[in-house]
Parts: C-alpha cells; sequence; structure tokens
C-alpha cells in the first residue's frame, strides 16, 4: 500500500490505561492503539479488532494511511503491531503520524521477478531470505512493492540489498547494504551427497581364499 489519503481506519479515544484497562478492551472486540509522533503528545486510542483485522488483509500493513479520531484525519503508517504470544491476533498497535513533506521510514515489500538461471539450468532452489526492506523516502514516493529480478542468479549465487537499483534521488535505503535477500542453493540430494560421501566398500576375503 503506497500513500492513499482515501483509505482511512476508525478509532476511539480511550481514557483508561494500564493491564487491567487494556483486557477489558479486549474481551470487548477492541485493541489498544497508541498514536505518537508529528510534534504532537501521545494518544491513546482503540480500534475495533473485527475492522483492524478487515484493514490489515485489504492493504497490508505497509503504507500510509488516514486515522479518524477525535474529528481529526492524519496521515499514518502501522509502526508497531504486537501479537498475542498464544493466540497470535493482534495485542496492541503503535500508529505513528507522518508529514506528507518530509522523508519518513517505511517498509517496503520485496517481490521476486524471473526465474533464476541456477534455478532453471541447475535445477537450483531459490531461497528468499528476506521479503521487505527499511527506506527512507517521501510518502509521495512510496510504492506498493520493489521489484527484485533475479534472472542472472546462478547456482550458489545470492543478490543483496546493495545489488538493487534504486532511485537515489528518492529512497534512501535504511537496510544493511549486505542483507542477503534471495540466494540460489544446490538441490537438497546433491548437498545431503556432499555433506555425507558414500564410503568406498570393503570386500573381505573369506578363510578359504586367504589360503590360497
Amino acid at each position: 500500500m503506497s500513500l492513499d489519503t482515501s483509505i482511512s481506519l476508525n478509532a476511539q479515544p480511550r481514557e483508561e490505561r494500564g493491564k487491567n484497562a487494556a483486557g477489558r478492551l479486549r474481551r470487548s472486540g477492541l485493541i489498544p492503539v497508541t498514536v505518537y509522533g508529528g510534534g504532537q503528545d501521545a494518544v491513546a486510542a482503540s480500534v475495533v479488532k473485527r475492522e483492524l483485522g478487515a484493514f490489515v488483509r485489504a492493504h497490508g500493513r505497509h503504507g500510509i494511511f488516514t486515522l479518524n479520531l477525535n474529528g481529526a484525519a492524519s496521515p499514518v503508517k502501522i509502526s508497531e503491531m504486537q501479537l498475542d504470544p498464544i493466540k497470535g491476533g493482534v495485542w496492541h498497535l503503535d500508529l505513528q503520524r507522518i508529514s506528507l513533506t518530509e522523508r519518513s521510514e517505511f517498509e517496503v515489500a520485496l517481490k521476486i521477478v524471473g526465474e533464476a538461471d541456477g534455478v532453471k539450468t541447475f535445477g537450483g532452489i531459490l531461497e528468499v531470505v528476506n521479503h521487505a526492506i527499511s527506506v527512507r523516502c517521501l510518502p509521495s514516493d512510496l510504492v506498493d512493492h520493489l521489484d527484485v529480478d533475479v534472472t542472472s542468479l546462478g547456482l550458489g549465487q545470492n543478490l543483496k540489498v546493495g545489488d538493487l537499483k534504486l532511485d537515489a534521488d528518492k529512497f534512501q535505503v535504511v537496510t544493511d547494504a549486505e542483507t542477503v535477500i534471495v540466494t540460489v542453493v544446490a538441490p537438497r540430494e546433491e548437498t545431503a551427497a556432499a555433506e555425507n560421501p558414500a564410503e568406498p566398500e570393503v570386500i573381505k576375503k573369506g578363510k578359504t581364499e586367504e589360503k590360497k
């Protein structure tokens, strides 16, 4: 999800704080939210769990959207989504206010494009190590994803963040340049054979043969 001011999420202010209050919110179908940044004080709020789930399924967790809170509409991004360690659902949400005229840090999804030569020619296996990178850019330059062309990758080769061809005027890459995005490895059978080479067969002579 890139910048789209028409995409919005509604929130309600919450007065009660603390673990017990948050528990009551969750039992009533709400998720605790903290809204911060933009030179303003942090605000405690809540969103309807069902609405948040539908929002994330439709638009993902990356990008900018409009938060409607206290009669005001603010551009925000999801900075942290804490999950329930047992049930896996959303436990708490941190939203950061975004300036539309200043660069901010965003996580951008990576889309694998093409078929690696090491896979096509040698039957290797393409392993995706990282599915997103962090960049700094203006909200107007934010994209849904970045293409990662793996066509030229041979067997045993990898592609790192520093190999990506990005417009330096728009994007400042935050993720370390040495971070591996994707690699082509040998088929499992070949790897296992290399790690456990077969021992030479030893033929023992019987007693009758030894006497001869």
